[in-house]
Formats: C-alpha cells, structure tokens, sequence
C-alpha cells in the first residue's frame, strides 16, 4: 500500500518533521521581519527629521552624534533584511532542489558572506542597541553610577560572547544551531535577553514615578492610558520580550527559534528608534540632556515638569525640562 502522505506528484520528497519545521519557521520568520523593516523605515526618517532639522521655536539644537547612531542602526538593520532575503532567494528558488532541502543549502553556506554579513550585522545592532539603553538608564539615573554597575558587566560579557558566536558559527561545517556554536550562543544571547530583563525595572521605576508625580501634580487622570503606552516605549518592553521568545525556543532546541530570530533583529532595532523618536520630538523624559541641555520653549500641548528627582525618593534639584502627556 503506498504512501499516501507524498501522493502528490507536485511535493518534495518527505522531510523529517523537524526540518519541515525548521524550513516553515524560518520562511515565516524572515517574512515578518521583511514587514517590520517597513516600519523601522518609517520611524528612521521621523527620528533623523527630529535629531537633524528639528521644529522652529523648540530650543533644542541639532544632534548629529545620535543622527549618525541612528543612520548606523538603521544600516545594519538594512543589511540583515536585504542579505537574509537574498538567501532566501537562492535558498527557495535558484537551488530549491539541493539535496536536504532549503535549510540544508543555507546551512552548507554558513561560512560564506551572505550568511556571515547579515549574522555579524546581527549583533553589532545588538550591541548598539543594547549599549543605548545603558545610556538611558545613565540619562534618567543621573550620577547614580552604583545602578549600572551590573549592567554594563553584562554587557561586557555579552560583548565577549557574541565575538565567539560569530567566529564559531562561521566555521567550516558549522552553523548558529550546531552544537560547538549553541555553547557559545547560548550563553551570549541568555547575556542579551537578561540584560533586557534587568532594564525593564531600571527604565520603568524611574517613569512610573514621574508620571505619579505629573498626574499628582497636574491632575491627568485622561492621560494615564497614553502615559501606559510611553512607559512601555521607554523602557523598551518590546525588545525584552521578543528576547524572551527567541531565548526560551532556542536553549530548547525548538525551531520556532528560527521564527523569532529574525523578527528579534528588527524589535532590537525598532525599541531604540521608538524611544529615540520621543525624545528628538520632545515627547519623552530626558529630551533636554539628549539635545545638549536646552529648555523647551514650545507651542506643543506638554505637562511642565518643574523639576525632576535626582533619585525616586524625589530629592529634587535638577533642570527644569519639558515632558508631554505620554
């Protein structure tokens, strides 16, 4: 009695499971994030519009320091898209009938550029990304310098061991999910995802406060979904949840890890440009430091904070700035 599972002259030979997995996960994945960089490309034209020719009457001076952290960023993001949609190309097209399939044919060319280029983009934008929220916390915890002791050690370490996930998997015979690479990545990527997690309380407390603090003060009880929304952008809630996704289904050897790896590399992109965004067009807390000191004087409808605390137990002397609703 024949097979009716492969009956269909049109299918490829039968996969085992976990490739066919793997090979559906991966196309999902890469699709995603091909529509998310629609979006991170919408965002990178506003931050650049806001850091480089900002509003007439905002006092806030050009930044071109963060304009060219944000065009780098923004590069890095392009180059994974573009080389990960070329090898997808070639992968499900021009050699659809290699031996094992498309994921097989990617694996084979894991040490030439086209997967090397968009991986080392990878986690240089994971770096960039990561390192920005260090300079947040610094932004909103002032001369606190105890709060980032932990911190920056992780993502020293991180540092160290993305270095060694991108030598290890571009050896000959190697790939991201070979054993020799996991024991590498593993620990780089369960660095990146904590490193999150613990930026999550850093960057939330410190915004919770102050908008107790707005709505005490100025009675915004009608704010208080969008000042939700702002929390959840500053303290970078997206990022460390597509971490968690892609770090719980990889450390279990699940191929929906080839699923969230490709929508991570854009959220470790979009998260920064998101706040970002606020703060060049002054809708966030610390525009003023990020734009070189000056005070807003502007036409916008924003809450004027008179001073903000210098720790969440509210010793307050420092400059005056300007914060919106969000």
């Amino acid at each position: 009695m024949s097979d009716t599972s492969n009956s269909d002259p049109f299918q490829p030979p039968v996969d085992p499971p976990e490739i066919r997995l793997l090979e559906h996960a991966d196309f999902v994945g890469v699709t995603i994030s091909e529509i998310m960089y629609g979006f991170t490309i919408i965002l990178f034209f506003r931050c650049m519009r806001g850091l480089l020719w900002p509003r007439k009457h905002s006092g806030f001076p050009r930044n071109p320091s963060m304009a060219l952290y944000t065009f780098v960023l923004f590069s890095l993001g392009t180059v994974f898209v573009a080389m990960n949609a070329r090898n997808s190309e070639l992968a499900y097209i021009d050699y659809r009938g290699f031996p094992g399939g498309p994921l097989a044919f990617t694996f084979s060319r894991y040490s030439t550029a086209i997967v090397v280029i968009p991986n080392a983009a990878f986690i240089l934008a994971n770096w960039l990304a990561d390192g920005f929220l260090l300079f947040r916390c610094k932004v909103i915890w002032g001369d606190k310098y105890w709060v980032l002791i932990l911190p920056v050690l992780m993502f020293l370490g991180s540092i160290a061991m993305g270095i060694l996930t991108i030598f290890q998997s571009s050896r000959p015979n190697a790939s991201l999910w070979s054993a020799v690479t996991v024991d590498f990545a593993l620990p780089y990527f369960s660095l990146s995802a904590s490193l999150n997690i613990l930026f999550l309380p850093l960057l939330m407390s410190f915004r919770l406060h102050l908008h107790h603090r707005m709505t005490r003060k100025k009675g915004l009880g009608s704010a208080i979904p969008y000042a939700s929304v702002g929390i959840l952008v500053e303290s970078s809630a997206l990022y460390a949840v597509s971490s968690l996704l892609f770090i719980a289904t990889y450390g279990a050897n699940n191929g929906a890890s080839a699923l969230f790896l490709p929508i991570l590399s854009q959220t470790q992109i979009i998260a920064p440009l998101l706040i970002i965004s606020r703060v060049a067009n002054q809708r966030a807390y610390g525009s003023s430091q990020f734009h070189g000191g000056a005070v807003v004087s502007s036409s916008q409808p924003r809450t004027l904070v008179d001073t903000i605390p210098d720790t969440l137990e509210g010793n307050a002397n420092r400059e005056k700035v300007q914060a919106s609703h969000v």
